[in-house]
């Protein structure tokens, strides 16, 4: 009889450490919802464009490019975070446990053709809130000012060189009331270039 009594305890006192454990604030809020990208760039391929032309493109004799009015850009692109809910231990949309804090990314450029590497690796940060169950768009760096100076971008200006490239990144982040760390990933087709276009129609000065 006492035997059998102890198994019971011990079965009771495994139990509840069990419930504690499904019920500590890690796991609870790392259940609640999953974070991820739902859109980068409209769901398209992004295009680069190394060097901006300026008004005109060509000199008066529509042959020399004109240069003096030539300037470079960073980019930015678009992003769509999507913050779903993932388990129904709390019920959603109750509160803001569930809500989640973009903090910051990295970007890798991994060349499809072989080619050099468009852009060396580099981290932003950013302060992006994802409600529980909603979408939030925001704006990331995609291409640094200095990397249209250095080669291979910078070799590439008024060439028909292209490089393509995928943009790997990598988002960090928290829900809020706790300082557990998330990461998620998503990839954009890149397209380096330098088309030769004008920010008007005139071709000339």
């Amino acid at each position: 009889m006492f035997g059998k009594s102890k198994v019971v305890m011990l079965a009771s006192a495994l139990l509840l450490v069990a419930v504690i454990l499904g019920c500590s604030e890690d796991s609870n809020y790392d259940q609640r919802t999953v974070v991820y990208v739902g859109g980068l760039n409209g769901d398209s391929p992004y295009l680069c464009d190394v060097l901006s032309q300026g008004d005109s493109l060509y000199m008066e004799d529509l042959v020399t490019y004109k240069t003096s009015d030539d300037f470079i850009t960073e980019d930015r692109v678009e992003v769509v975070f999507y913050n779903k809910p993932y388990t129904t231990v709390v019920e959603p949309g109750t509160g803001s446990l569930g809500d989640f804090l973009v903090t910051g990314y990295d970007v890798e450029f991994i060349p499809l053709d072989g080619t050099d590497t468009p852009v060396a690796a580099f981290s932003g940060s950013t302060s992006i809130l994802v409600p529980e169950s909603e979408s939030v768009a925001g704006s990331i760096l995609l291409v640094p000012f200095s990397a249209k100076n250095i080669d291979p971008l910078d070799s590439m200006k008024y060439s028909p060189l292209e490089i393509m490239a995928r943009a790997h990144f990598t988002f960090h982040g928290h829900y809020l009331q706790t300082d557990t760390q998330v990461e998620f990933e998503a990839n954009l087709t890149v397209n380096f270039a330098d088309p030769l276009t004008t920010t008007n129609s005139q071709q000339t000065p």
